[in-house]
């Protein structure tokens, strides 16, 4: 499945699609089922996007990860398509940043690719002042999950407010 009015051509963690959400596509080097188990499964979750997890991966099931120490993600599993489809609602439990849990959707296809998987992700309902925090994130943490599912060390896991992190330029556009 597509993403409507994303940018046909895969870009390495580059951004594609509705201007009005924050959208990114990375080619992951595994089949689309191995790559799923990663959206779904704790263990699995945390090791590139998380310092834990707690994820019931059924429309309705909790989805909630502590990002850095003290910083809670939370929502709900909306769809869930083994193999295929996650979406998922995705706010922040302390407030310190101003989208509320459950206030905005994270949309992952994941399609076949002939080096593994295109996963295309975009994340809707994001207020204007907080798309460029949750571009950036997306733009660090899908290169993460590529580089673990691939067996490589990803770059060192943040620690600190995005701003504090000295972080590698990613490509764009």
């Amino acid at each position: 499945m597509s993403v409507r009015g994303a940018d046909p051509t895969p870009k390495q963690g580059g951004a594609v699609g509705d201007p009005g959400a924050v959208s990114r596509e990375q080619v992951v080097p595994a089949p689309p089922a191995e790559v799923f188990r990663w959206f779904v499964d704790p263990d699995l979750l945390a090791r590139w996007i998380g310092i834990r997890a707690t994820l019931e991966p059924r429309p309705g099931g909790s989805f909630r990860f502590e990002i850095v120490d003290g910083e809670w993600c939370s929502g709900r599993y909306l769809e869930v398509v083994p193999g295929r489809r996650v979406v998922f609602t995705w706010g922040w439990d302390s407030g310190a940043i101003p989208v509320p849990p459950g206030s905005s959707t994270v949309e992952v296809d994941l399609e076949p690719h002939p080096d593994g998987t295109l996963v295309r992700l975009v994340h809707r309902d994001l207020a204007p002042e907080v798309r460029p925090l949750h571009a950036d994130g997306w733009s660090r943490f899908l290169p993460r999950l590529a580089a673990v599912v691939g067996g490589r060390e990803p770059v060192p896991y943040p620690t600190a407010l995005p701003e504090e992190v000295p972080w590698p330029s990613t490509p764009g556009p």
